[in-house]
């Protein structure tokens, strides 16, 4: 069966957390069992990284007509690998999307002109990045100057607690706990209360 499937590379220097990305690739029909994921630092090779071995294994299988990534930057360690990344993956038919907003057009052009595209706008991210993380850090440095914390998590709708879901994810998907719950849209508040009571009732660990 024809299908899509998703990558995503998180940094843990960064603390990056990725159950935003995952849900959005979720929202597009993509099954969580067809979600890569893999926490690396980004000075490991695409191919030396479990999970992106894994996702390029699947592809071979010549049953995937989708790919979607993050940011095309978050590839590779540098702005070309990624590029060879993305065009190696393109040759074998794939067609290979972006959940950042500024690189969905990329889409809309002809399959030759893209590889510039791409180019061009991975290395305009890799400049941000830098920016950003410069950003986080000076308003850490100030929130803690302050005596205050940098913010919390943000809550979803209330839904029901199914713990195997998130035992898996934690499992097979290296999130942690609290990452795994904004996955499957649980607050967090409700979440640990359920989690207390459960304990209490002795139906988890």
């Amino acid at each position: 069966m024809l299908r899509k499937i998703g990558y995503v590379r998180i940094s843990k220097e960064e603390s990056q957390d990725p159950a935003s990305q995952i849900k959005l690739m979720q929202d597009l029909g993509i099954l969580i069992d067809d979600i890569f994921i893999d926490m690396a630092s980004g000075a490991v090779p695409p191919l030396k990284r479990p999970q992106y071995k894994k996702m390029i294994d699947c592809i071979s299988k010549g049953d995937i007509t989708e790919l979607v990534v993050s940011e095309f930057s978050r590839i590779g360690r540098t702005v070309n690998e990624s590029l060879m990344e993305v065009l190696s993956i393109q040759q074998r038919k794939i067609l290979i999307t972006s959940l950042s907003e500024h690189e969905k057009m990329i889409n809309t052009f002809p399959v030759d002109a893209q590889p510039i595209l791409i180019s061009m706008m991975m290395y305009a991210a890799s400049l941000e990045r830098k920016h950003i993380s410069e950003r986080t850090k000076w308003g850490m440095e100030n929130a803690k100057a302050k005596g205050t914390r940098s913010g919390k998590p943000i809550g979803r709708p209330t839904v029901s607690i199914d713990f195997d879901a998130i035992k898996k994810l934690v499992e097979e998907k290296n999130l942690k706990e609290a990452q795994a719950i904004r996955v499957l849209g649980i607050k967090p508040r409700t979440f640990y209360a359920a989690k207390k009571h459960a304990k209490q009732e002795g139906d988890t660990k």
